[in-house]
């Protein structure tokens, strides 16, 4: 059996699972240079809702009705029309929603199989590398520093928060609503937490901040990027990851107040990244990543749905915040 996700319509507002329709398919024949492979995780971020705003920025990934949902999965290689690649083989890459695709062989990133394959997905996948080459590469975290991290309880926010433990910085963690602020604090490690739904987040970041934020590692944009722009250090440095805020809806809000002024008057880097940037450097994160692992510095924090089926619910039940941790769903 191959089953598909399609895209079938641009949702107006907040996503819905009737816009997605579950196709039966052929397994597919791959030709010369092609691999099939049978996907077995995907990974569902909030980055995929950005895929339907069709915005050329996000190239092939960008989404129109009538196209499969997309995400990075991994899966094992059935069989091989390359010499790289032969079945059994454990790969990863960005691939449609269904059980089995026929990928060209350079698009394939072979693991080595030593982790378990839900890993591939979480901490030694793109939601770990993001979460890595973003705090480690781009922000540059040194101790002592005070590191605010919003969305910190979903995937790569979780990590972010492990990894500024592990560089010796005093973690601070927005998140929506008391239970999961309590599980950052008491799971995940965080210093300290803000309930960004409590409001007033410019008075609690006084609060928990009083001394200002060294470097903020921001996943969502909105106002929880407005509220942090005045807690900024002279000479801070905020990293931009995500803009979750504005993901889920077909009517983007204006950017934050206070740039670039308040960029200029206290000095303050602004950064983005992308992941793949890092790509020659993969096997640094996994080397990090599996000693950190090993020796139980850092934690996988992984919210596993069962089931192709489940997949469009997964996404929505992300967007809304349903998740703690890397969201997966095993096929």
């Amino acid at each position: 059996m191959n089953r598909q996700w399609i895209y079938t319509a641009a949702p107006e507002g907040k996503l819905t699972t009737d816009i997605f329709e579950l196709r039966k398919l052929d397994v597919p024949e791959p030709g010369p240079g092609e691999v099939l492979v049978h996907n077995r995780y995907f990974n569902v971020m909030p980055g995929n809702r950005a895929y339907m705003h069709a915005n050329l920025i996000h190239g092939p990934y960008s989404l129109h009705a009538g196209q499969p949902m997309v995400s990075t999965a991994v899966g094992e290689v059935v069989s091989s029309n390359d010499p790289g690649f032969a079945p059994g083989d454990v790969v990863q890459a960005m691939s449609a929603w269904q059980d089995y695709v026929a990928v060209p062989a350079q698009n394939l990133f072979k693991r080595d199989g030593a982790h378990s394959v839900e890993h591939y997905i979480g901490l030694l996948g793109q939601t770990g590398y993001t979460a890595y080459f973003g705090l480690l590469h781009a922000g540059r975290p040194r101790a002592g520093e005070t590191l605010l991290v919003s969305a910190a309880a979903g995937g790569v926010g979780s990590a972010v928060v492990q990894l500024g433990k592990i560089a010796g910085c005093r973690v601070v963690g927005v998140a929506g609503g008391p239970e999961k602020c309590a599980w950052l604090e008491q799971e995940v490690g965080a210093d300290a937490t803000i309930d960004y739904k409590a409001g007033d987040l410019a008075e609690q970041l006084k609060q928990t901040c009083p001394e200002g934020v060294d470097l903020f590692f921001d996943n969502t944009g909105g106002p929880v990027l407005e509220a942090a722009l005045d807690a900024m250090k002279n000479g801070g440095r905020i990293v931009l990851c995500g803009n979750t805020a504005q993901y889920d809806s077909d009517k983007p809000m204006s950017g934050p107040k206070g740039v670039p002024l308040t960029l200029i008057l206290k000095d303050l880097t602004m950064k983005g990244f992308a992941y793949g940037t890092y790509w020659d450097q993969f096997g640094e994160a996994d080397r990090n990543y599996s000693s950190w692992l090993e020796d139980g510095q850092i934690k996988p924090f992984y919210h596993v749905i069962e089931g192709l089926g489940q997949a469009p619910s997964a996404l929505v039940g992300v967007l809304g915040g349903a998740n703690r941790g890397m969201t997966m769903v095993r096929v």
